[in-house]
């Protein structure tokens, strides 16, 4: 049997937190929902006034945060301690992005210059969209569920994984480092302007265009402007998000999902 996950104890992470910031003590602490909780996460506030997020955190979310930290003229995502299996980042006080607000500019321009800073480069540890990712991802993660829910869709499942436009794609289209969720309850608002992505326990090294397919399918009009990495990148995230929809949305939006991922193959 699996040992369950924990956070560390207090006193390793605030050891590693007080080479940044000095030593201070936890004061109160709160379980964390939403978007900082994927993994599990606690408020934690601290001494000096200030409040982190400590998280239980796989190693690819640890890599995708230390590769993010070294990205030039970048304010968030923060890092401010992190060891084997978990992370201290800033508390964000704020609510999800509502399903009809912008995102707001500085999470574009994060997402933007971290895009660039990793282009054609591997921060390691963290996982890569390749032809066999794509396999798995259509096989053994996703079509199971979907054929529970819509057998139809889950037999096109079955032969998009060996599809060779897809096969094609994943082998040619540029990659980087992608937060890979950015959906609207990973965003983070406060009111007056302000916004933070949190939650990169789904980043991948994949092409910048699966980021922004995310937010486009919610709304925001963005795209890398390649028609093959726009196409590939609507492919690959509608199909990411099936399973999803298959254990939790109902038919019609598998059917949508899958209405869009046929619009990205034919693209292809």
């Amino acid at each position: 049997m699996t040992s369950p996950v924990t956070a560390p104890p207090d006193e390793v992470w605030l050891a590693a937190l007080a080479r940044r910031r000095g030593q201070v003590s936890v004061t109160s602490r709160q379980a964390l929902t939403g978007g900082y909780a994927s993994a599990g996460a606690e408020r934690v506030d601290l001494s000096d006034g200030t409040s982190v997020v400590v998280k239980v955190a796989a190693a690819r979310e640890v890599a995708a945060l230390r590769a993010v930290a070294v990205v030039p003229t970048l304010d968030e995502p923060v890092l401010l301690a992190a060891g084997t299996g978990w992370v201290v980042v800033p508390f964000h006080d704020g609510l999800p992005l509502a399903d009809d607000a912008p995102v707001p500019a500085a999470v574009l321009t994060m997402l933007e210059r971290v895009h660039a800073h990793w282009r054609g480069r591997r921060p390691r540890t963290v996982p890569v969209a390749d032809a066999a990712w794509w396999r798995e991802l259509c096989l053994q993660r996703i079509a199971p569920a979907v054929e529970r829910a819509v057998a139809p869709v889950g037999h096109r499942l079955r032969a998009w994984a060996d599809d060779p436009r897809a096969l094609r794609a994943a082998a040619a289209v540029p990659r980087t480092l992608t937060h890979g969720d950015p959906h609207r309850g990973n965003i983070v608002v406060d009111g007056a302007g302000g916004g933070w992505l949190v939650d990169w326990g789904n980043a991948r090294v994949a092409p910048r265009g699966f980021d922004l397919a995310v937010l486009r399918a919610q709304g925001t009009d963005v795209s890398t402007g390649d028609p093959a990495e726009d196409a590939w990148s609507d492919l690959a995230m509608a199909v990411a998000y099936l399973g999803f929809a298959a254990d939790h949305l109902g038919t019609e939006r598998v059917l949508e999902l899958a209405a869009m991922a046929e619009q990205g193959l034919a693209a292809l």
